[in-house]
Formats: C-alpha cells, sequence, structure tokens
C-alpha cells in the first residue's frame, strides 16, 4: 500500500473544496461565514479507503484507445460503381416509406429490425433481475413493482429513478440518463414528502419502500469524493418510520423484512458514524426482533452490528483504553467461533487446502449455497476488519502511562490484530471463486444475475458496482 499523505482533517465540506478548514468545535469559520450549517468532520479513527476504480479505469480507457487507433487499416476511397446509403439517406422520410413497403411484401415471419426494449424497460429489467440480486431488497423489491400496482407514487418513481441511474452506470451512458435519473428522483422526493405529511400513507409499506430505494439511489449515485449526507438522511428517515409504525406493523412477512432491512441499515449508519445506536430505537429493534424469521441472514447480523456499533461509539466518546481494547477482541472471538461453527441456516464449505484453482489465491476456495449467502459472510468479515483496525489504530495512539499496560502487552494486541487481518482477507479472497465464471479457459467476473460478465478481470478492474456486490449487510 502506497502512503499518499495524512488524511484531511478539514470538514465534510471543507474537505472536498480544498478550503482551509479552522476545525472549530462548533462548526468550522468557513461554514458559517457561508451561512450553511456545518456537516461535521471525519472520524480520525475510521477504517479509510482509497477508491482508484476511476483513475484506473480511465487509464485502461486510454490504453485501449491508443491500441485501437494502431491497429485501424487506412480508409480507401471506393472506386466502385455500386450506390453507397449514408445514415441520413435511412432514416429520412422517404426510406422509411420504402421501408414499410417492402415490409409489406415480404413474408411476415422475415423481421429485417430485431424489436428492442425502451431504456426505460432495459433499465427496470437491469435492477430487478442483476443490480439488485443477492440483496436485501430481492425478496420483496418486485412485488412493489407489480403490473396492478400504482406507476404514480413515491415507490413507483423510487424505483424507476434508481433503475435509470443504475443502468447508466452499467452502460457508461452518464450523460443520457443521469438527467432523466435525476427528474423521477426529484418526483420521487415530491411525493414522499407528500405521503409523509398523510397520516395514512406515511405508515404504508409503500413508503417505507420509496425511502429505502431513495437511499440506494445515493449509494449508486455516491462519488467517493463527496460526504454521503443523502444516504444518511434516507436511512435516518427510514428509521423514523420504523419509530411511526411501531411494532403493530411487523405482522406481514413482508413488514417484516423491512423491519430488518431498515434496521440494519440504521446499525451499519451508526459504525460508520461511530455514534451510539439511538435508545429508542434499539427499545423498538428488540421488541420486534423475536418476531422476525430467525433464518433471514439480516437477522443473524442484528446483533453483531449492534455490538461494533457500540464500541465504534465508545471510541469516539472515551479516551483509548485497555477495556475498550479487550472488549474488541471478545466481539471479534465471537464472530470467530460463529465463523468456525456457523448455523445450519449459514452454512457453507470450506475446499481442502491448496485443492483449488491455480488462479486462486494460495489456492482457498469457500463454496456458498448462493451468492446472497456469500455476501452476508463477506459483511461479517468486514465487521472483523473494522474491530482489527480499530485494534491497530488505538495501539498505535497509547502511551504506557495512561493505561497501565506494559509492552508486551500491547505487542501482543498487535500481533493478534496483525495476523488475524492477514486470515480475514484470505477469507475473502477464497469467496472470488463464487462471482467468478469460467470457460473455454477464460475467467470473468461478474455481479449477481448478470446474463453476461460485467468484466474479464485479467483486463480491466471493472467498476465499483461490480466490486461492491462482494459486500451487503443482510
Amino acid at each position: 500500500m502506497v502512503f499518499s499523505g495524512r488524511p484531511s482533517t478539514a470538514c465534510h465540506a471543507c474537505r472536498p473544496a480544498r478550503r482551509k478548514c479552522d476545525r472549530a468545535p462548533e462548526g468550522c469559520s468557513q461554514c458559517r461565514r457561508k451561512g450553511q450549517e456545518c456537516p461535521g468532520y471525519p472520524d480520525p479513527t475510521a477504517l479509510r479507503m482509497r477508491n482508484e476504480t476511476t483513475r484506473v479505469t480511465q487509464k485502461q480507457a486510454s490504453k485501449s484507445k491508443a491500441l485501437t487507433k494502431q491497429q485501424r487499416p487506412p480508409r480507401q476511397e471506393s472506386t466502385s460503381s455500386s450506390p453507397s446509403y449514408s445514415v441520413q439517406e435511412a432514416d429520412s422520410p422517404s426510406s422509411l416509406q420504402s421501408f414499410a413497403s417492402f415490409g409489406s411484401c415480404a413474408s411476415p415471419s422475415a423481421i429485417s429490425v430485431p424489436l428492442s426494449p425502451d431504456t426505460d424497460q432495459q433499465s427496470i429489467s437491469f435492477l430487478f433481475n442483476t443490480f439488485i440480486s443477492a440483496t436485501p431488497f430481492e425478496p420483496y423489491l418486485a412485488s412493489y413493482y407489480a403490473p396492478d400496482s400504482p406507476r404514480d407514487d413515491a415507490c413507483a418513481w423510487a424505483i424507476d429513478a434508481t433503475a435509470l441511474a443504475a443502468y447508466a452506470r452499467h452502460s457508461r451512458q452518464l450523460h443520457n440518463q443521469d438527467e432523466a435519473a435525476r427528474i423521477k428522483y426529484a418526483g420521487a422526493l415530491t411525493r414522499v414528502n407528500a405521503a409523509l405529511a398523510d397520516p395514512q400513507a406515511a405508515v404504508e409499506d409503500r413508503t417505507l419502500v420509496a425511502v429505502l430505494v431513495l437511499a440506494l439511489f445515493e449509494a449508486t449515485m455516491f462519488q467517493a469524493s463527496s460526504a454521503p449526507t443523502s444516504w444518511l438522511a434516507h436511512t435516518w428517515g427510514a428509521m423514523q418510520l420504523l419509530l411511526l409504525r411501531g411494532a403493530g406493523q411487523v405482522a406481514s412477512p413482508a413488514a417484516r423484512l423491512l423491519f430488518a432491512h431498515t434496521s440494519n441499515n440504521v446499525k451499519a449508519t451508526c459504525i460508520q458514524r461511530s455514534i451510539a445506536i439511538p435508545r429508542h430505537f434499539l427499545a423498538l429493534d428488540q421488541q420486534v426482533r423475536g418476531l422476525l424469521d430467525s433464518h433471514d441472514p439480516a437477522v443473524r447480523l442484528a446483533n453483531l452490528l449492534h455490538r461494533v456499533s457500540n464500541i465504534k461509539a465508545k471510541s469516539r466518546e472515551q479516551e483509548p483504553n485497555l477495556a475498550l481494547l479487550l472488549e474488541a477482541i471478545e466481539v471479534d472471538q465471537e464472530i470467530v467461533q460463529l465463523c468456525d461453527n456457523p448455523p445450519s441456516s449459514l452454512g457453507y464449505t470450506r475446499e481442502p487446502l491448496a485443492c483449488g484453482p491455480a488462479w486462486t489465491y494460495k489456492r482457498i476456495v469457500h463454496t456458498y449455497p448462493n451468492l446472497r449467502l456469500c455476501k452476508v459472510w463477506n459483511s461479517v468479515r468486514l465487521l472483523r476488519i473494522l474491530l482489527l483496525s480499530f485494534l491497530g489504530d488505538d495501539i498505535a495512539h497509547f502511551r504506557l502511562d495512561e493505561i497501565h499496560a506494559d509492552p508486551q502487552t500491547l505487542s501482543g494486541l498487535n500481533e493478534y490484530a496483525r495476523k488475524h487481518m492477514a486470515e480475514v482477507a484470505a477469507d475473502v479472497l477464497a469467496t472470488i471463486p463464487s462471482f467468478v465464471h469460467e470457460e473455454n479457459s477464460v475467467k470473468t467476473f461478474y455481479s449477481p444475475g448478470r446474463r453476461k460478465p460485467a468484466i474479464d478481470p485479467e483486463r480491466h478492474p471493472g467498476s465499483r458496482e461490480d466490486w461492491l456486490h462482494l459486500f451487503h449487510f443482510g
């Protein structure tokens, strides 16, 4: 890993603009001078990852463009007397009439031009068959976009907006489809606000689904250089809807899926922000948890998310202390026990060592019943990465006279974090074969549900959506 300098401690508004931030506790002066609320400062203990997808993709594209220019044969002027047709001629009204008259004389079964769905249909198909495959949305979202479902409410508009945004990134047609996606998104927001103003509509399942899908839209459109404030706002809004609905609104199977999905999103948000889970929501979560499907992977993750969130919140509120480190190790050991002895509903197979394909990492391979379960286990491993990173970072900032610990103890804790981090990395890499399709000795990495492989990992790094399909909370 290349050291690229000390991370900026400026607030989330000053950092992307490269403004000089005074980091005042009550909010920086730059934001106050501009008359806006300061969005806060980054957590210095948070795990930081640099997204190199855009840079590497542009580099690969420039190489491919240069190679295409080298291989392109010189153009030759035709000297034959055969007629040539331009695109303008083919699109002219007279040409269309000629095609129509030709089609009327030809056999009815012979169609010269294949029928293709429009962009809206393609984007919706991509969303349901590919983008949400093996995610918490897959079990329930399609039922809210059935043929007899409303097409002009917040839920339908949110689904349309997210489908267009996701398909734009998949097809690399951002300029044409992003504007349409944002128009749909604005319409969905207007309809959500109208639903929230109606006491009856506010507690309906379709309103909660709309807010969850809008959060998915923000995650799809998110740029690595900006703060995920909109995604956080939608996730927090979904939490408020759960509180408004109360425990009585989980009677149906669909409502229970919505609760588990939203609850884990809220806990993941608290982990990201290193804050405690709100007490009133935690009380509702504990009240409802017994009613949820114990075989749902999202329900299995709930307790781990709660405990990791609690540790992250304490790490921000308290000075570094040995008791918190030991609590982190205790939770990590519980996760290790879960990985070594998973329940039958979460079971997977560790193939014999060194028996995997030659291209895999140390030939270590895990086999999972389905990709949803594979991603759930990777999310569990991501929680371990957060805990082990917290251990390593806090140990580096400790002073022996402050924590009353001898150097040997700290060295042992540091070695524990380093050793287990390597094990977690190997376990994540062992899931790669589940996402790789091999045909005629050609390996292609594809997102769940893709009819066609997304990328060739040996030639192209892929897009952010491809690699992030390895993980999903719930």
